[in-house]
């Protein structure tokens, strides 16, 4: 009966652990941006700014309203005034006519905004995947961090029982028990503070799309593969088709066409006036044409024209600025690149192996009383160096891939 008891109580167990695995959550990449796009407040900004660079440009095609006024004269005064008897009454319609081209160069100033801004939702698009692609590439990193640091707690703690059994055997001194046991305090302080930085890791990618809690336990990714990057040519043949870069020249040419209207805008407007007026006690009718214009005396739009040329200027020179600093990034970026590259390639054809290598014959060779025991624990701190190295090295390959992406990014 007891037999029976304790094989459904192991089978229940493992059943319930292999449900707990089978319902762990795991996040993609893919399935990460697709969070990101859907859910991101500062996306929505963005988009919202278009929409209002939109509206401007709708409005800035319309043309001024007509006037259409109503006056009496000779009214409600006294002798021949008295009553409604001696009204004299008007009737106009009046249109302001714009003069210089003002309405094609605001719609034309408006319609360059209204694109700079679409482009600049694909900007904060971009720069928002570019965030969350290296948040992610984080999570990943101290994921893969957390599980090393386990298997070499778990490796710190059997050195310590091998240590602990010729301690007791008296083959060695307890002196090399006490170091071990050190080393599996630290084994599992490091775990500690690995886990914990996972955890924050986990938190700030499921940020990104507004949640506090994070709804998977871990993250798919192919951490360890890599390829050899292409030359920098070939990233900066792609910088004069990237959304930030056509939005600075987008931007730019809004700037001169806003040179161009307010020059316009010193041009006077006429204003055109038709009626009809009627004179009540002597029956007299008859129309009434005008035309009015404001003399560009003291205001002729100096001051807005010549701020219209400074911001001009400004966004030349800032245009300029960011050609620079998009090739310069490019430039740094890639060295990183390439080196984070050629390092990880090194560690894992080479010295990864090798220090594995090494401390599982330095491991052996305790075991069997060939070697000592500080040789087996400096090819143990060697080959932890290495792995956290490795990861690093690869974690600072992915990041670099990832902005590069982002700089050679075109406009769909």
């Amino acid at each position: 009966m007891q037999k029976s008891l304790i094989i459904l109580i192991l089978f229940l167990s493992f059943f319930a652990t292999t449900l707990a695995v089978s319902q762990e959550k795991v996040l993609t990449l893919e399935e990460g941006i697709q969070r990101v796009l859907a859910c991101s407040p500062q996306l929505k900004m963005s988009e919202a700014e278009a929409e209002e660079k939109k509206g401007l440009h709708v409005q800035a095609g319309f043309y001024p309203n007509p006037i259409l006024s109503y006056s009496v004269e000779n009214v409600f005064g006294n002798r021949n005034w008295h009553g409604w008897n001696a009204a004299e009454s008007r009737y106009e319609y009046a249109q302001l006519i714009e003069t210089g081209g003002k309405r094609e160069l605001r719609s034309k100033t408006t319609d360059y905004l209204f694109r700079a801004a679409c482009l600049g939702v694909e900007v904060a698009k971009l720069q928002l995947l570019n965030r969350f692609t290296r948040a992610f590439i984080d999570l990943v990193a101290a994921q893969e961090q957390l599980r090393i640091v386990k298997e070499q707690n778990k490796i710190a703690k059997e050195v310590l029982y091998v240590v602990s059994a010729k301690v007791e055997a008296g083959k060695v001194s307890i002196i090399q028990k006490h170091k071990a046991e050190i080393s599996v305090a630290n084994a599992d302080i490091l775990l500690e503070k690995v886990r914990v930085n996972f955890e924050t890791a986990r938190e700030q990618v499921s940020q990104f799309w507004g949640e506090t809690v994070p709804d998977f336990e871990s993250v798919g990714f192919n951490f360890y593969f890599i390829q050899a990057p292409q030359s920098l040519d070939a990233y900066l043949a792609y910088l004069h088709d990237h959304p930030e870069w056509i939005q600075a020249q987008l931007e730019q040419s809004a700037s001169l066409q806003s040179v161009y209207l307010e020059k316009s805008l010193a041009i006077p407007d006429v204003t055109l006036s038709v009626g009809y007026k009627t004179i009540r006690d002597t029956h007299n009718q008859g129309m009434i044409l005008g035309a009015s214009l404001p003399i560009p005396v003291f205001n002729r739009n100096q001051g807005n024209i010549e701020k219209s040329r400074a911001n001009l200027r400004k966004l030349e020179d800032s245009f300029m600025a960011l050609q620079v600093l998009l090739e310069n990034k490019s430039a740094a970026i890639h060295r990183e690149f390439m080196r984070s590259y050629h390092e990880s390639k090194r560690l894992k054809e080479g010295i990864l192996e090798a220090a594995l290598q090494a401390f599982k014959l330095s491991e052996e060779g305790y075991r069997e009383g060939k070697f000592e025991y500080l040789d087996m624990l400096d090819s143990q701190r060697t080959l932890f160096e290495i792995e956290d190295h490795y990861v690093q090295a690869l974690k600072n390959y992915h990041s670099k891939q990832a902005e590069l992406r982002y700089l050679s990014s075109q406009v769909d």
